[in-house]
């Protein structure tokens, strides 16, 4: 935003010199010299011309006229004149009748020549020779043509006028910007549970926003500790009851109908908890810190493999041909490769619980349903060039069919329950994955490989 007023600024500055010069250069008539150079010319030749009138001899007069001289002017008495008498063009015609009514000089005292420039950045020559009682007023000029009119003016007015003006705008420009980022700086670490309050400065529009800004930070922390209260509260009362019926199934006579009504109660906790931990979204209660997800994705894939599970870190480049591989790999080769990996440093501003349950839900699945997996960790751009972190895990699974790799994100949602009820689960984990993710600012998406399995692929803001 900030660049594109100043450069708004900038384009409104040259659009002013551009119509200034214009209407000057409309204004400077068709001929050889501009008119406000002509009028100087005019009004400089008359004025040392009438001078050298009053002067009692040549070199008292010469003397007087060389104080007068300029970079572009010289004027100068002497016994005959220094412009030969030659046919003029129109412009030299116009000088010659301008001179004779000013000074009322008859046609043959007044002589005029105007030579162009050898360059074309040069300006032309003009001389003019003048009579006098005794001897000639000889007066060489460099005045201003039409053709550069336009490029003086860019060398040095526009810089002039122009650069201080940017310097003031821009100034003035990061004051009104400086709040904006601030907002959006705050707008990032509330989407990472950070609720701090921004400070109120920059214009009245800029403080009436911030001021805004905070009072729904305020409003969302009282919702958000009114809704965890409730939901402990809904916890206390449904632990109670499941805990009651237990109770009462152990005094069931009959050991089927006993064993049925506890596997029943067993499946009925078990989604209570899991529905109470979704809803509950622990992450808001755990502080905002750095950390290295890299290392914290080996300290995972340790974990896993140390369980016995096919879980291994791979780097980035050779995350796709780990995960293509079709040999087994042991326990402890796994989590050889999770300290081996040699990853560099990626630190990220997260709350750590949050994203290890997220990633761990993603490995389970992928175990459970692909048989291994495989996690990748790298650094890459998002929308807008800024830095985020990618981390991928691939399973060597059946897949997801394409219209449902989106469903599955859905609570209670699995496509499993008919075909392998063995494996159990509720329908949460990439519920809770993906409503981890989110609440970071990030987002994580589910592919079919090519080469088979199954891509679960999250971009965390860096």
């Amino acid at each position: 935003m900030a660049g594109q007023l100043v450069g708004l600024l900038f384009c409104g500055l040259l659009a002013a010199h551009l119509i200034a010069l214009l209407a000057t250069a409309s204004s400077g008539g068709n001929g050889t010299l501009h008119r406000m150079s002509r009028r100087y010319v005019m009004e400089n030749v008359t004025s040392a011309y009438r001078l050298a009138l009053v002067q009692r001899d040549a070199a008292s007069g010469n003397a007087m006229l060389a104080a007068l001289d300029t970079a572009t002017s010289r004027h100068r008495i002497g016994p005959r004149s220094a412009v030969a008498d030659s046919l003029l063009d129109e412009e030299e015609r116009s000088l010659q009748a301008a001179l004779q009514r000013e000074l009322r000089l008859p046609a043959d005292a007044v002589h005029v020549s105007l030579a162009p420039g050898t360059r074309a950045d040069q300006d032309p020559g003009l001389a003019i020779a003048l009579r006098l009682p005794a001897g000639w007023f000889n007066s060489a000029q460099r005045p201003l043509a039409n053709t550069q009119w336009w490029w003086k003016p860019l060398r040095f007015s526009i810089p002039v006028s122009t650069l201080p003006v940017l310097v003031i705008g821009i100034v003035f420009v990061r004051r009104i910007v400086r709040p904006i980022k601030a907002l959006s700086q705050g707008a990032e670490r509330v989407s990472r549970g950070e609720y701090e309050p921004l400070a109120l400065s920059g214009p009245r529009e800029a403080r009436e926003v911030t001021a805004s800004f905070n009072l729904m930070q305020e409003r969302l922390t009282r919702y958000l500790e009114d809704h965890k209260r409730m939901l402990a509260s809904i916890s206390h009362d449904l632990r109670s009851m499941v805990t009651s019926l237990r109770l009462r199934a152990e005094l069931v006579d009959d050991d089927e109908v006993r064993a049925g009504m506890q596997r029943t109660l067993r499946d009925m906790a078990a989604m209570i908890e899991e529905t109470l931990r979704f809803s509950r979204d622990d992450a808001y209660d755990e502080p905002t810190i750095g950390i290295d997800v890299g290392a914290m994705a080996g300290e995972i894939a340790a974990d896993q493999a140390a369980q016995g599970r096919d879980v291994a870190l791979v780097g980035a480049a050779a995350s796709d041909a780990a995960s293509a591989s079709t040999a087994s790999a042991s326990a402890s080769a796994a989590s050889d490769a999770a300290s081996a990996t040699g990853l560099p440093a990626l630190p990220c501003r997260c709350r750590p619980l949050a994203i290890r349950r997220a990633l761990t839900n993603l490995v389970d699945n992928a175990v459970r349903y692909g048989r291994r997996a495989r996690i990748g960790v790298s650094r890459t751009q998002i929308d807008g060039g800024r830095d985020a972190i990618r981390i991928t895990i691939d399973d060597d699974g059946p897949g997801i069919p394409a219209a449902r790799l989106d469903d599955v994100f859905k609570p209670f949602y699995r496509l499993d329950t008919a075909r392998h009820p063995e494996l159990g689960g509720v329908g949460l984990g990439l519920a809770i994955a993906r409503s981890c993710i989110d609440a970071h600012g990030g987002n994580v998406t589910l592919s079919n490989r090519p080469t088979g399995g199954l891509r679960a692929t999250i971009l965390l803001p860096a």
